[in-house]
């Protein structure tokens, strides 16, 4: 039989819940450490390129500036070396616009004639006339001051300028030469041949040279914006 205990049995106590600790109250998204350091980051290359933008653009616009006033300079110069160089030019021969312009054209078939033995179709004092004629034309052109036809340009064109005056001076002379050797095969035929050959190499010379130093003139005068002359009307030249 069993045996009663003596007292009430006690009901056991719900376990308690554990003892919350204190819960961190999250930062506020702006104020994150790798938020803040990204926007530092991102505002620090936004600044730099606004810098080397603005840097970039007032660069560009001294560049713009410096362009401009040397282009001036430079049209400037080359138009007094235009007019000075073609009138000279088209004194003794007709200008083709781009192409070389014809000097002394009766020459060289005067001379071929000669080589032949033909009739050259001038006399001797019409070569002599035009040789005088080439020889005044280089003169025009050595007095010319052609260091002022340098302002605005940089030493290498420059040197083209120079280079082309001084061909083209050449190359008159060359022309006036043959031009005398033409005159003087005319007033002997018995040597006529020979000297036309000695005629023929100075042309052919003079002709190079005024070839050549066209051909730098040209491309000077269209990088400085000066349009070279229109083509002329062919007509006979100089001492025909």
């Amino acid at each position: 039989m069993a045996i009663k205990g003596k007292g009430k049995t006690r009901p056991k106590q719900p376990a308690r819940a554990p003892k919350r600790g204190p819960v961190p109250v999250p930062k506020p998204f702006g104020q994150r450490t790798w938020v803040r350091t990204l926007a530092s980051f991102i505002a620090g290359v936004f600044l730099v390129s606004m810098c080397w933008w603005v840097w970039e653009g007032l660069d560009k616009n001294r560049n713009e500036k410096a362009a401009a006033a040397d282009q001036a300079l430079q049209q400037q110069a080359i138009t007094a070396w235009k007019g000075t160089l073609e009138q000279t030019l088209s004194s003794v021969g007709t200008l083709q616009g781009a192409a070389p312009p014809q000097v002394a054209a009766t020459l060289t078939p005067a001379l071929d004639a000669l080589a032949k033995g033909d009739d050259p179709g001038v006399t001797a004092k019409d070569m002599t006339t035009l040789a005088g004629q080439l020889n005044d034309a280089a003169k025009a052109l050595e007095k010319f001051s052609v260091s002022d036809t340098n302002r605005g340009f940089d030493r290498a064109e420059s040197d083209v300028i120079t280079s082309a005056h001084d061909e083209i001076a050449s190359g008159l002379q060359s022309l006036a030469v043959a031009a005398s050797v033409a005159a003087v095969a005319i007033d002997h035929p018995d040597e006529a041949a020979a000297l036309a050959a000695q005629a023929s190499q100075a042309a052919s010379t003079g002709q190079s040279l005024i070839q050549r130093g066209w051909t730098k003139y040209g491309n000077i005068a269209a990088a400085a914006g000066i349009p070279l002359p229109a083509p002329q009307p062919l007509a006979p030249s100089a001492g025909s």
